[in-house]
């Protein structure tokens, strides 16, 4: 299992949500390419990054500082966050992102997004599925940085996208709360979809939480907060 430290920008600086909600943001740290240096010195071989900015705008803001982080981390750079249109991907890519994730898009355009998979390949584009579960217990996606509804569950759309390799599923009821991940939905993504790569995220606060990821089978796990509040240390995630 690949553990993804997570990088989530807004203005510039290295900050994290609770629930998704803007209004909760909270500065870790001004310099993200330090976050990058203690991430590489601990053993890191991925990072997650998001930008926020974009994300809320509906394209991606923070061009120049992702080159910057892409091309002097050394490490391979997964990027969300307002990422719309073709020029977005192709953009990103030239400046050494290794993997893209789509997320609003993926349920707008969805037939797009498809093609898009299919032209950069299944390993280039994580398609990523936030959600929250209705009263019937069905998980339905979000978009927008996670403030519209849409009426796709999270089946429907792992159904559509049969060409997907990488999805990247947050169950947004415990984003940020470092109080466990969505077990139960991870598990049923496996069972109903075996050839899946599951990346986690949400919820993650201990070192049990990243165990019982590992026995479920996920490809990756996301941690941001529970590294950036000294839940989990960094010296000890990557020796395993």
């Amino acid at each position: 299992m690949i553990i993804l430290p997570a990088i989530d920008l807004c203005d510039g600086k290295c900050v994290r949500l609770t629930k998704g909600d803007f209004g909760t943001a909270k500065v870790y740290n001004k310099n993200p390419h330090d976050m990058l240096d203690q991430f590489s010195q601990a053993g890191a071989s991925w990072v997650h990054i998001v930008d926020l900015d974009g994300a809320k705008a509906g394209h991606v803001v923070q061009v120049k500082l992702l080159k910057d982080l892409a091309s002097n981390s050394g490490l391979l750079i997964e990027v969300g966050g307002g990422i719309r249109t073709e020029d977005d991907i192709e953009l990103l890519f030239s400046h050494g992102v290794n993997r893209v994730i789509v997320g609003s898009v993926s349920v707008s355009k969805r037939n797009t997004v498809y093609q898009w998979i299919d032209k950069y390949g299944a390993d280039k584009i994580v398609l990523a599925l936030d959600c929250q579960f209705n009263q019937d217990g069905i998980p339905m996606v979000k978009t927008h940085g996670w403030q519209n509804n849409s009426q796709y569950s999270v089946w429907e759309m792992l159904d559509f996208y049969n060409n997907a390799r990488y999805v990247l599923c947050t169950d947004i009821s415990v984003d940020g709360m470092l109080t466990g991940p969505s077990l139960e939905l991870y598990r049923q993504i496996k069972v109903n979809y075996p050839n899946l790569q599951i990346i986690a995220s949400g919820g993650v606060g201990s070192y049990q939480d990243l165990e019982a990821l590992r026995l479920i089978g996920v490809y990756g796990v996301v941690v941001g907060k529970a590294i950036y509040e000294g839940m989990i240390e960094l010296s000890q995630l990557f020796t395993n």
